[in-house]
């Protein structure tokens, strides 16, 4: 199948690639309403808007629509995997604050990215490693089929970005922090007990994971927000801001530590998506398990798996 797909996937791919700006974006506008009209994931983008913006209707359905189109427009940079990438983010991507990744990479005990899927997550590893000339690992998953996964993976070494998955994530993540490499999580997908904590996010206390928080404690890595946003000329924006501060809770209690920490990761992920709502990938079923609020002491009892 990949033998067939591949080289048509190639051609579409640089057909998108070197269309002016205005009929890339008419592509993302066309694609967007099929994929709306058959409603993919329709119940999944609803549901998720209504409890981000409970008292909005007017929002919701703005954001739905233009959800769609957002949606399209990553495929089809997703889709630049197959020959152009490095082309487009040299000539479509800008990288801002390179200078918070200097000084926190110059601390030398490694850097932490901290993004979400506003976006394009790919365009943005990208950006960093070429115009930012930064030795990047994305945490991520193995891709199905087979030959999409080596196509993809392929694209990124072209564009100098690594990428580890289960079950060697720990240990690359480890090692690669220890060289004083840098290493990227989108960390706004819901993880439940045991690796996740419930935390404020769109004022829903929702799983999220604990790992970026956990890696930071024991490595004293920086961890620096990641902003990337598509332009209405479909160019990108790639900001790295300052390290945040780590939250000292109780030294006697590291999962207090872990889970106030993850909370504030989880607030600056939602300013980032409340910048550019219609950007965020709503399709993810990003509100499960228990959502009931927040009961006093819950970090420190831990909750039952749902």
């Amino acid at each position: 199948m990949g033998l067939i797909l591949v080289p048509i996937l190639k051609l579409v791919a640089w057909a998108y690639a070197v269309q002016p700006a205005k009929a890339r974006r008419g592509c993302a506008v066309a694609l967007g309403a099929l994929l709306r009209k058959v409603g993919l994931r329709a119940g999944v983008v609803r549901r998720n808007l209504e409890l981000a913006f409970p008292g909005d209707p007017e929002a919701r359905q703005r954001y739905f629509v233009e959800s769609y189109r957002h949606l399209a427009a990553l495929g089809l940079e997703i889709l630049l995997h197959f020959g152009p990438m490095r082309r487009y983010v040299l000539r479509h991507a800008e990288l801002r604050g390179l200078e918070n990744w200097k000084a926190a990479h110059d601390a030398g005990k490694g850097v932490i990215f901290l993004s979400n899927h506003v976006g394009n997550w790919e365009i943005m590893a990208a950006a960093g490693a070429l115009h930012g000339g930064m030795d990047l690992m994305i945490v991520t998953k193995l891709l199905k089929p087979e030959w999409l996964h080596r196509a993809i993976e392929r694209s990124r070494r072209r564009c100098g970005v690594s990428a580890t998955y289960e079950p060697r994530t720990l240990k690359d993540v480890l090692r690669h922090l220890g060289r004083g490499g840098t290493v990227g999580f989108v960390l706004d997908q819901y993880a439940g007990p045991p690796v996740g904590v419930r935390v404020p996010f769109f004022g829903v206390a929702v799983g999220t994971s604990t790992a970026l928080a956990t890696l930071a404690r024991r490595t004293g890595a920086a961890v620096l927000p990641v902003a990337n946003y598509r332009k209405p000329s479909g160019d990108f924006v790639i900001e790295v801001r300052p390290a945040l501060a780590w939250r000292t809770v109780s030294n006697e209690e590291p999962i207090l530590e872990i889970a106030a920490n993850t909370a504030a990761y989880a607030s600056e992920m939602e300013k980032d998506i409340l910048a550019h709502p219609d950007q965020w990938l709503w399709i993810h079923r990003r509100f499960k398990g228990d959502l009931s609020p927040l009961t006093e002491d819950e970090w420190r009892a831990g909750r039952p798996r749902h």
